[in-house]
């Protein structure tokens, strides 16, 4: 019994010592492959085998347990760095689509950077997501760097465009300071030799008043023994003020005798007179050249030639392709060349006509309304088409007008500034009666049969202190018009900013801000009818954008009523913050290119014969290019023929080809 006892506990011993060295190398091989579960299975299978019972079992079990602890470190630290690397691209990948703070997306960035760090750092971590995260780093930094590059090089173009336009400015400045410069001293060495001659001239005429003072009081001495005292300064005087008086009594009889000939001129009559002695003319000689004169102030400037103004408010020309300045108009040498032609024939005894050019009211050669009397609400007078047995009556002409416009309007007034109604379009024409001596007047006519023309407004511009406008009335009287806007045939007013690149036209309403407010009581507010705003910048490449907006229209040609009250519901505040509820915007029909003329043309359909800035065809921004609702087209050097339909009215189309005139020296 004891010999198998001891049998039995040899075998358990031996037992025992074999599961504990499988538990140690269980540990080992756990160890050496990092495997965690494997690894905390064999340091269970030792405790059970008591491998801890002895030291060195026990050295064995807490190396393994030691070991274990920093796996599981590891194992959470790769757990973490995975789920911040996966964050850290989902966040990247919404900034780009929905954040442009660039603020934020340099703290993501910076995230990732760390999460990419962590991530490297540890062992046996997914090769793909630290690739797919190594890669998109290394793409939102050069993103960054180009970015960077960008603005750099922006700021540095701006700078450049800044420098150039400096220098440039710098440059006409400079141009202009040396001929200025050179001006006044062109003047000083004038305003000198004028001097000098005339204190020659004095000299000689005081030597001559002394040498007949000598002979005077010599026989005034000899006759009465009193010598006479001249005073020469208050002769001279006296002569000066003599001819100031002549002149003015000269004009006078000149004016007197027009009127009593019957002779009148496109051009205020006072104006030719001035701009004729300006021409060199002697007054009453020269008279029956006078038309000269009148011709000159009607004239167009001369093709190529702008005007400008220098620094110190002179006005002077330059010419855009050969760039030569003139401080004289480029037309005043020519028409002083023709006077002295026409002057010269007179001298060889060639006839010359008494007023050759000179227009009265029976010969402007269209129909023209007469407010002035009679109770004629439309007031047609006959022209070469309409003879005084055949002229309509206001019954007649009111169903005409309602034709042709397709309303149904009683007054002349709503005719002619409410919206047409029709599908084709209306044919008109403005008349342009040009002053080089300031102002200046526009005639518009509305053709009302293929040989009857019908007298409609007539304009004139007015300068201010905050730009300019122009005064619409229904009656050609100068007199008769008012600026004020409070005469019976008033009936409405283009306004301008200061840059002339913003215009408002307005009825014969009461301004909300305005004075006459108050003399006005219970008066209708004024409507505003049509908004246009050149669009002119240095980034803007086409001289002819503009913004055009008028009021939207039914069905029945009823436009929407705008009567705003303050400034922010004006139509031209509106548009520009978008608010385009009841407004239709017009836009500048483009040119189409022909390869067979080389040139970029327009059809105007015979409406416009000669070349012109002002040629200009409008249609709505959102419908057809063919669909045009207003024509513009130059025919002859004072005529633009002007065609209309809905949502124009006729009031509306002369206010727009007001603003064309008025702009087409500036941004037009």
């Amino acid at each position: 019994q004891a010999g198998a006892r001891g049998l039995i506990s040899r075998v358990l011993a031996r037992e025992l010592r074999s599961a504990r060295e499988a538990a140690k190398e269980a540990i080992e091989a756990a160890i050496e492959a990092e495997d965690v579960a494997q690894l905390r299975a064999a340091i269970a299978d030792a405790k059970k085998a008591r491998l801890d019972a002895g030291p060195l079992g026990a050295q064995v079990v807490r190396d393994a347990e030691a070991a274990l602890a920093k796996m599981e470190a590891a194992e959470r630290a790769k757990a973490a760095a995975t789920e911040a690397l996966t964050k850290a691209l989902a966040t990247l990948t919404l900034s780009d689509t929905v954040s442009a703070n660039t603020r934020s997306r340099d703290a993501d960035v910076r995230a990732m950077q760390e999460a990419i760090g962590n991530a490297a750092a540890c062992k046996g971590f997914d090769a793909l997501l630290l690739e797919r995260g190594r890669g998109r780093l290394k793409a939102l930094q050069e993103e960054e760097e180009r970015r960077v590059a960008e603005v750099e090089r922006r700021r540095q173009e701006e700078a450049r465009l800044a420098a150039l336009a400096a220098a440039e400015k710098a440059g006409e400045e400079k141009k202009l300071a040396e001929e200025r410069r050179k001006r006044e001293e062109e003047e000083a060495r004038k305003v000198r030799e004028a001097a000098a001659a005339e204190e020659e001239l004095m000299k000689q005429q005081e030597q001559q008043q002394a040498a007949a003072a000598a002979e005077a009081a010599a026989a005034a001495a000899v006759a009465a023994g009193t010598p006479m005292v001249l005073d020469p300064s208050m002769d001279e005087e006296a002569a000066a003020q003599r001819a100031i008086e002549e002149e003015e009594e000269l004009r006078g009889r000149v004016l007197r005798q027009l009127e009593a000939e019957g002779i009148s001129y496109k051009s205020a009559t006072e104006d030719v007179l001035e701009y004729a002695v300006y021409l060199g003319m002697m007054l009453p000689e020269d008279i029956n050249l006078l038309w000269i004169a009148d011709e000159a102030l009607q004239a167009d400037d001369p093709e190529g030639w702008e005007q400008h103004e220098s620094p110190n408010g002179d006005v002077y020309y330059v010419h855009e392709v050969t760039k030569q300045r003139s401080w004289q108009h480029p037309l005043d040498y020519q028409y002083q060349q023709l006077y002295l032609e026409k002057k010269a024939e007179q001298a060889s005894g060639v006839a010359t006509p008494a007023a050759k050019g000179a227009a009265t009211p029976s010969s402007v050669g269209t129909a023209v309304a007469d407010k002035t009397g009679g109770d004629d609400q439309f007031g047609l007078s006959p022209g070469p088409g309409l003879s005084a047995s055949g002229a309509l009556t206001d019954e007649q002409l009111k169903r005409v007008l309602q034709n042709l416009l397709g309303t149904n309007h009683a007054d002349l007034k709503a005719l002619l500034s409410e919206p047409a109604n029709c599908k084709a379009p209306i044919r008109c024409f403005v008349q342009r009666h040009k002053s080089r001596m300031g102002g200046g007047r526009y005639d518009f006519f509305m053709s009302i049969s293929k040989n009857d023309d019908m007298y409609c407004f007539t304009a004139k511009k007015h300068s201010v202190a905050k730009g300019c406008y122009y005064s619409i009335s229904l009656d050609q009287d100068d007199q008769k018009r008012s600026k004020a806007g409070h005469a019976e045939s008033f009936i409405g007013k283009v306004r301008s900013d200061r840059k002339s690149l913003e215009y408002t036209l307005y009825d014969d309403g009461v301004n909300p801000d305005g004075k006459e407010k108050e003399k006005t009581k219970g008066g209708p507010l004024r409507r505003e009818l049509l908004y246009v705003n050149f669009i002119n910048s240095l980034r803007n490449r086409n001289p002819g954008a503009m913004l055009v907006v008028v009021p939207r229209c039914d069905g029945e040609g009823n436009a929407v009523m705008l009567r705003p009250t303050a400034e922010k519901d004006s139509i031209g505040e509106r548009s520009k913050r978008g608010d385009l509820e009841g407004l239709v915007v017009m836009k500048n029909r483009e040119p189409k290119w022909n390869p067979v003329s080389n040139m970029y043309q327009l059809d105007f359909h015979g409406r416009a014969t000669m070349a012109s800035c002002k040629n200009i065809q409008l249609h709505p921004k959102d419908g057809e290019p063919t669909n045009v609702s207003f024509l513009m087209g130059k025919v002859e050097e004072n005529k633009f023929n002007v065609d209309f339909k809905g949502p124009f009215s006729c009031l509306q189309a002369f206010a727009f080809a007001l603003i064309v005139f008025d702009n087409s020296s500036g941004a037009f």
